[in-house]
């Protein structure tokens, strides 16, 4: 069976991702390529007899490679050259979108367009005529709509197509001026290098988008006189001679292949906008849809954390019964106390954690959350940073590390490296289940729960702003770049996506929970069962706190004094630095080896663990517990992937000594202070 690879490629809001989830469906698996610290998606579909290999690369704008993501996006075609690639454009900006299509047509790669979104151009009266439109600029186009799967049949026949008959790739027709100095170019480049494609060079070379340093000093030579002849004939710099070039040809195209019609039908979006972007009403709306998905998460997570919490109680009851009452196995510790409780105690928040990234995944699927962006510039502009860096720092509240390198598509570099300093103040999914477990025990009411929870996250943006502020004071000084962003129309969401995307993002939570969780627990029930002092129940207590993690705890007991905790905490703070999730993992081990019954987790105020937390310590300590987990440096993944993207260590070390004294400062003082108000 033959194997097709094809790249997915588009700019952002065009619906690249809805087209990658209705060819693959559920096929899709995480890849990584090599020299990328990246996680991209990609499927294997079976189609008449080939076997098509799915690519979902970036969104990008162009290929110019001066942002991050167009670097990304350009080496991995160039690294793991595809077969044919789909470029997907929006329909109701056909001349825009077509500028990413003339850059792909120097790749001498075979392509094929797919115009998406046509139902919603057809709205606007926008019609194009595909057959005219391929003519001109000598490419397959295929129109549909990704979301309804209509066009898909017609766009994987022509990929067999494209493949089979090896249709020869097109260049974009410039002018005759212009073609002759391409000409030219290209056979220095062909004589003096190895460049498998010199007509590409060429122009990038001119355009100035290639470092002169990779190519001897007969065609940088050349490469100065050429420029300089066009812009003596031209009189514009030869960097944008490209750029007006491509509109010109697109423009021309657009004229020709696309007719516009008067509708009666009024388009939804901007009335939308009127209200959602509304300078007064944008930033509560915006607040009021983040409470209501943690009101989604408490008030449908609840009966579904009961649910799989009696199912691990089932569990752990019928495997303790395998042994006598008074058993000392190590077997049936490691299991019960060790595997049970630990990860039983995380994986009870899965729903959690699920609703959280469906609530997200809608706002972004309708549109919404391109104009969070928007509704943001003007407050992070008073910071230093754009609208652009409130994307990456929204997908924090999933995991840190996908969103410390989201930060590419922020294109000035001070801004960017302030940017991945702040955003694991944001409170990723693997601290929900903190947060559920310990806001549970003060809190009663789901509308209660959740407008605490907003506030714990509202309390992780402050701290993110205030750091990025302080950052771009003070090491990353310099002036910023303006939002530039393309806001889609609203849509209403294909559940199809939503559910794949969510899915995408929460199986991590599973995985972390069936992988490194798992490692963890026993290594943390191990280091609380050893050395092993008796097997008397009477003394359980003692074993646990003279074992290594209660060593442990009671080196840094002092400090953890200071804001109401005790060794247990504290052995339970320093577990949580290899994963967040971990800390409820080791409160379960410890008060579980200590002679109480394995303490899975409820949002019931009278379940075994939080009952225990809530009789051992105050409501001011468990606050100031909520507050250092916030705060505290995240996980070993995100410690590396600061270091990855940043390119250096110090700036990972300078993270984690920095929120850790911010985070046990701020616990100490909410500690302290709610002590003093309790008091008086």
């Amino acid at each position: 069976m033959k194997s097709i690879k094809v790249a997915l490629v588009g700019q952002p809001n065009v619906g690249k991702s809805t087209l990658f989830n209705s060819l693959s469906g559920i096929n899709q698996y995480v890849a990584n390529y090599p020299g990328a610290t990246v996680e991209f998606m990609e499927a294997k579909v079976k189609y008449k007899n080939r076997l098509l290999n799915f690519i979902d690369l970036p969104g990008t704008y162009s290929l110019n490679s001066f942002a991050q993501d167009e670097k990304i996006t350009v080496d991995l075609i160039n690294k793991n050259k595809p077969d044919i690639i789909i470029n997907i454009i929006n329909s109701t900006s056909l001349e825009q979108n077509l500028y990413l299509t003339a850059q792909l047509m120097e790749l001498n790669i075979p392509l094929v367009l797919f115009l998406n979104m046509s139902d919603i151009a057809a709205s606007k009266g926008i019609f194009i005529d595909c057959n005219m439109l391929s003519e001109k600029i000598g490419i397959p186009v295929i129109s549909g709509v990704a979301k309804k799967k209509i066009g898909i049949d017609e766009l994987l026949e022509e990929l067999i197509k494209s493949y089979d008959t090896k249709r020869s790739p097109v260049y974009m027709p410039y002018s005759p001026e212009l073609e002759s100095h391409i000409k030219k170019l290209s056979s220095i480049i062909k004589k003096f290098s190895k460049s498998e494609n010199p007509r590409l060079d060429a122009i990038k070379l001119i355009e100035d988008d290639t470092p002169h340093k990779e190519f001897n000093a007969e065609i940088v030579d050349a490469v100065e006189k050429i420029k300089d002849e066009i812009k003596e004939m031209t009189d514009i710099d030869p960097a944008g001679i490209f750029l007006k070039e491509r509109y010109r040809i697109f423009s021309k195209f657009e004229s020709q292949c696309l007719r516009r019609e008067n509708v009666k039908k009024k388009n939804i979006t901007p009335v939308i906008d009127s209200i959602f972007l509304n300078r007064f009403a944008a930033l509560p709306l915006f607040f009021l849809f983040v409470y209501i998905i943690f009101q989604i998460v408490f008030s449908l997570g609840s009966p579904m954390i009961e649910w799989i919490e009696s199912l691990f109680d089932y569990i752990s009851a019928s495997i303790s019964s395998l042994w006598p009452a008074d058993s000392d196995s190590l077997l049936r510790s490691v299991i019960v106390d060790g595997i049970i409780a630990g990860t039983g105690g995380v994986l009870v928040f899965a729903p959690n954690v699920f609703l959280l990234f469906l609530g997200i995944a809608f706002l972004e699927s309708s549109g919404y959350m391109a104009r969070v962006a928007v509704i943001m510039d003007r407050y992070m502009t008073k910071i230093g940073l754009s609208g652009k860096s409130f994307i990456p720092m929204v997908l924090g509240f999933g995991c840190n590390v996908p969103a410390i390198m989201g930060t590419r598509i922020i294109g000035n570099k001070r801004e960017r490296f302030a940017t991945i300093l702040s955003i694991p103040f944001m409170s990723c999914s693997a601290r929900l289940p903190i947060y559920v477990l310990l806001i549970s025990i003060f809190i009663d009411g789901n509308n209660y729960k959740a407008l605490t929870l907003l506030i714990v996250y509202l309390f992780g943006i402050g701290a993110a702003m205030i750091t990025a502020k302080a950052l771009r004071l003070t090491v990353f000084r310099g002036d910023g770049n303006p939002l530039i962003i393309e806001l889609p129309d609203y849509s209403l969401p294909s559940i199809k996506g939503v559910l794949i995307q969510t899915w995408e993002r929460g199986k991590h939570f599973l995985l972390r929970a069936g992988t490194i969780i798992l490692a963890a627990s026993i290594i943390l029930w191990a280091l609380t069962t050893f050395p092993r002092h008796s097997a008397d129940d009477g003394i359980k207590v003692l074993q646990v706190e003279n074992s290594y993690m209660g060593q442990i705890g009671r080196v840094v007991e002092p400090a953890i004094n200071l804001m109401g905790g005790d060794w247990r905490i504290g052995s339970a703070f320093v577990a949580s630095l290899a994963a967040k999730e971990v800390f409820v993992s080791q409160l379960g081990i410890l008060f579980s080896l200590s002679g109480d019954k394995a303490c899975l987790v409820s949002t019931e105020s009278d379940t075994a663990l939080q009952e225990k937390i809530s009789e051992t310590y105050t409501l001011p300590a468990v606050l100031a517990f909520i507050i250092f987990m916030l705060l505290s440096p995240p996980c070993i993944a995100t410690f590396a992937a600061i270091k990855y993207e940043t390119g250096a260590w110090r700036w990972s070390i300078f993270q984690y000594i920095f929120m850790t004294i911010v985070a046990f400062s701020a616990s100490v003082i909410v500690f302290q202070l709610g002590r003093i108000i309790i008091a008086a």
